[in-house]
């Protein structure tokens, strides 16, 4: 925070014909007490200019810690992708899945058991307002488990509603047209929420059932490679192996499987390092300016050497082996110190060696280029220890002090121009009433002596 250079002089108003030569004394006074404090508040403005050069370094330098945090996980989470044979499944990865070859073969995918309404006394052509039972409440069975279904009205649409509701988690229900455009016939339609043989029936209070047909499912039927005994499930979504989810879309064709090929995938890291080359750049960019003898806020300051270093750290990195250079997966560094990322010859290098890249990259804690970029970025970001967190703190501290001697340099001014002033007061007063001591004498000696005398007197005859 900067605070004004130059104390102002309080204007003085005497009563002698002195006063301005008065408060000429009082403005020289502060003024020369005043000449300390501009040279304070010209180091002020160094100390602040240097800060806010700090500060935006040090933004660029935690934005590229970030960007190392996420090559990690890039790495460690997102490194495999499932590919299929065929069309009659879908696979995704997770959590805990392993590079592999599964195989598979769909013989039933199953289906879902259903169930349809009767029409009621008379057709319902408006579900709205119209529906198939007045009861308050109904029961539905869903193989042998009853559950109370409560609906806000008599309508078959509040009916579906409030099955979808309360037995959500068994059966869909959904409001079909059994008839035509123009004679609608709205009937109940529910759906098993899994695959099976399931029985499904509706009653009213009374007990009848208001359905008026029911078709029993199926489960799902595949056969795991290596897997003499068929599988069923009462899902299209199966778990093949841990963390590798496969949907059932379409029956096989008997005896032919399909495979499932679980393979290290390296878009993530690609998107990530064109992260961390962004944020490389953005570095290099802002710690240019503080090169050389016109180096601005920063010039001379030993920071930006070692912030010059870091960053050649990061981008020439090798391990001590030509084969462990980023150079070698399109990861190069241009003639204006610019890092660029060749994301084809990346993703070709990594699905050519992905084992490579990998022992390449390391871990943050256990090696290979992610360690040594953790650690030279800690050096310079660590909280306590990190060489441009410690500069930023010596530099605040020298602010706070500077505004503190500044703030005493002013209070010491005013208390010399409140004393300056009281002085020209008393000395304004004294010469006052002299003034007057005099005016009455000269009165007194032009009574004596006449006019000619009168040195306050005109002069004309």
């Amino acid at each position: 925070m900067s605070t004004s250079a130059t104390a102002t002089a309080s204007t003085f108003s005497g009563q002698s014909q002195f006063a301005a030569s008065l408060q000429q004394v009082i403005t020289r006074a502060v003024g020369i007490a005043s000449l300390p404090l501009d040279s304070d508040q010209a180091t002020l403005t160094t100390l602040t200019d240097h800060q806010t050069a700090l500060q935006g370094l040090d933004a660029d330098f935690a934005n590229l810690q970030s960007s190392v945090t996420s090559l990690q996980t890039a790495l460690s989470s997102d490194s495999l992708a499932a590919s299929v044979s065929d069309s009659t499944v879908s696979a995704s990865v997770g959590s805990g899945a392993a590079a592999g070859n599964y195989s598979i073969q769909v013989d039933d995918i199953g289906a879902f058991s259903t169930a349809l309404s009767n029409g009621g006394a008379t057709a319902v052509t408006d579900p709205s307002s119209q529906g198939i039972s007045t009861s308050a409440t109904l029961t539905l069975n869903v193989n042998g488990t009853n559950t109370t279904i409560t609906p806000a009205s008599d309508s078959l649409t509040d009916l579906a509603t409030a099955i979808n509701t309360q037995a959500g988690s068994q059966v869909q229900a959904t409001v079909v047209n059994v008839g035509s455009a123009g004679s609608p016939d709205y009937r109940l339609s529910l759906t098993a929420a899994n695959l099976g043989a399931l029985s499904i029936d509706l009653t009213d209070s009374s007990g009848a059932s208001v359905i008026a047909e029911s078709d029993a499912g199926s489960s799902a039927v595949y056969e795991v490679g290596g897997l003499s005994t068929p599988v069923t499930s009462d899902s299209r979504t199966v778990t093949l192996a841990p963390g590798l989810t496969v949907s059932l879309l379409s029956q096989n064709t008997s005896g032919v499987f399909t495979t499932i090929n679980v393979g290290d995938d390296p878009s993530a890291l690609a998107s990530a390092f064109s992260s961390f080359a962004q944020s490389y750049n953005q570095a290099v960019n802002d710690l240019n300016q503080y090169h050389g003898k016109n180096g601005g806020a920063l010039e001379g300051d030993s920071i930006v050497g070692t912030l010059t270093n870091v960053l050649q750290q990061l981008s020439t990195y090798s391990n001590g082996s030509p084969e462990t250079a980023l150079a070698n997966f399109g990861i190069t560094v241009g003639d204006t110190g610019q890092l660029s990322v060749d994301t084809a010859a990346f993703t070709a290098a990594a699905n050519a060696n992905f084992s490579s890249l990998a022992a390449a990259l390391g871990g943050t804690t256990t090696g290979g280029f992610l360690l040594a970029a953790t650690n030279a970025l800690n050096g310079v970001e660590d909280t306590t220890s990190g060489s441009l967190k410690v500069e930023e703190n010596t530099i605040a501290g020298e602010i706070t002090a500077q505004n503190t001697t500044i703030a005493g340099e002013q209070a010491r001014i005013a208390q010399l121009q409140t004393n300056i002033t009281a002085q020209m007061v008393q000395a304004d007063a004294a010469i006052s009433a002299l003034e007057s001591q005099l005016s009455y004498v000269n009165g007194l000696f032009f009574a004596i002596t006449g006019n000619n005398n009168n040195p306050t007197a005109s002069t004309s005859a």
